[in-house]
């Protein structure tokens, strides 16, 4: 479906299932475009500049992941902003620790800060009439911020641990912790539909969570699967695949929901005397990206496995290069998933968020009423040594030719700070 199609900078981003949008206008935006409210709230851990003691704005920011992350969103509204859209971002300093928000303020002699709890931030951004908050990075954190608010969205980007329950405007970006398993399920009930004489043997060892085999089976039973197929075997430490496995006629696929690269290891190695052609490997992606696992053992059977971010190794020419001068470096994870988060937000809409597919993350929602957005996708991948790696499962999406957009032009990146004209004296 052309993967490594991806089109550049915003210009043609589409939702899933759906073929064709229409392309932004490719100006800078202007007056007649509605003008759309930011506050990026992550722990930027500013501290005072020493070679600027004293001087309005002479604060640096600290913590390299939020610095990385704010460098890859910028670079993304930079370039919808070229594009037509009219965003401006607020940034503010989210204090972990205390779960506080450091609002700066600065005149000419120099900047002092103002440190807000939730209900007073949320307060202060309804004043600002934002629109979104990106962030904060800790779940419980957007938890607590989003249950204050009365309208304004909050997107956490990174934790996969976020309880949406009652917060009808938090948006859980990051796939929560059980979406791997799900798709897993839901692959082997679609691999037996088409194999009816394969076996699936699911390990069930200590480390393995009850929770994620249940999870696991009610995908497979959602999916079309039936129970009774699915053998379950426990394996714990001293354990050794049953023989009956590698008599078994036809394929086997053998799955592992545990996320330890030990326990990973022993079943790998353990199939060695199993024909690799009728033996598959299923588990979680997690577990093969460790550098302890011997690669002769993972390349002598078929694996299939699940992760919820594209593969390191594919390239977009034009987001890299976007990325990259922004950056002024080679981009790593973080950078990606904020040019993600860029577009993500801007994409999604203020009610219900529409599905979408950056280049780093799916973004696929649940929802009940009266709470807020969940993402569970992930994606699945296989690996054999015949057709090297695949993607097993993937939206089907017409990205188009990424040379047609080949002309980037981004704006320069501002220098880090709160803008002072958008700030207003707290009482």
């Amino acid at each position: 479906m052309g993967i490594r199609k991806f089109i550049c900078a915003a210009f043609l981003l589409l939702t899933l299932g759906v073929k064709g949008q229409e392309a932004l206008v490719h100006e800078r935006s202007d007056s007649n475009v509605e003008r759309s409210t930011w506050v990026i709230a992550l722990p930027f851990e500013m501290v005072q500049d020493s070679n600027a003691l004293g001087l309005p704005g002479s604060f640096v920011f600290t913590n390299r992941m939020a610095t990385q992350f704010y460098t890859g969103l910028r670079a993304g509204v930079d370039s919808l902003n070229h594009a037509g859209a009219n965003i401006h971002l607020i940034l503010v300093d989210h204090d972990e620790a205390q779960d506080v928000y450091k609002i700066e303020h600065e005149n000419a002699d120099y900047t002092w800060f103002v440190r807000l709890d939730p209900e007073a931030f949320m307060r202060q951004c309804e004043r600002w009439n934002v629109d979104k908050i990106i962030g904060p990075f800790r779940g419980e954190a957007s938890e607590v911020l989003a249950s204050h608010s009365t309208g304004i969205q909050v997107i956490n980007p990174l934790s996969r641990k976020v309880d949406v329950a009652g917060k009808p405007y938090l948006v859980a970006a990051a796939s929560y912790r059980m979406a791997e398993v799900e798709r897993l399920g839901e692959r082997a009930a679609q691999a037996k539909q088409m194999a009816p004489r394969s076996k699936t043997l699911l390990l069930r060892t200590d480390a393995s969570s009850a929770g994620a085999e249940s999870v696991f089976m009610q995908a497979y039973i959602k999916a079309g699967g039936k129970a009774e197929d699915v053998q379950i075997q426990e394996y714990r430490q001293s354990a050794v695949l049953p023989v009956s496995v590698a008599s078994m006629t036809g394929l086997t696929r053998i799955i592992l929901l545990d996320d330890k690269v030990l326990i990973a290891a022993r079943v790998l190695n353990q199939l060695r005397p199993f024909e690799p052609s009728r033996t598959e490997f299923w588990t979680l992606g997690n577990v093969l990206s460790s550098s302890a696992l011997d690669a002769q053992l993972l390349m002598r059977q078929p694996l299939i496995w699940s992760q919820v971010e594209r593969l390191d190794y594919i390239q977009f020419r034009s987001l890299d290069a976007l990325l990259y001068s922004a950056a002024k470096t080679t981009p790593g994870r973080w950078e990606w998933l904020g040019l993600d988060m860029a577009w993500l937000a801007q994409f999604i809409g203020n009610q219900y968020p529409n599905g979408f597919e950056g280049p780093r993350r799916l973004y696929v929602w649940d929802h009940a009423e009266g709470s807020g957005f969940r993402n569970h996708a992930a994606l699945i991948f296989r690996y054999d040594r015949t057709h090297g790696i695949q993607a097993e499962w993937t939206p089907t999406i017409e990205y188009g030719e990424e040379e047609s957009m080949e002309e980037i032009v981004p704006l320069p990146l501002d220098s880090l700070y709160t803008p002072a004209e958008h700030l207003e004296e707290i009482n």
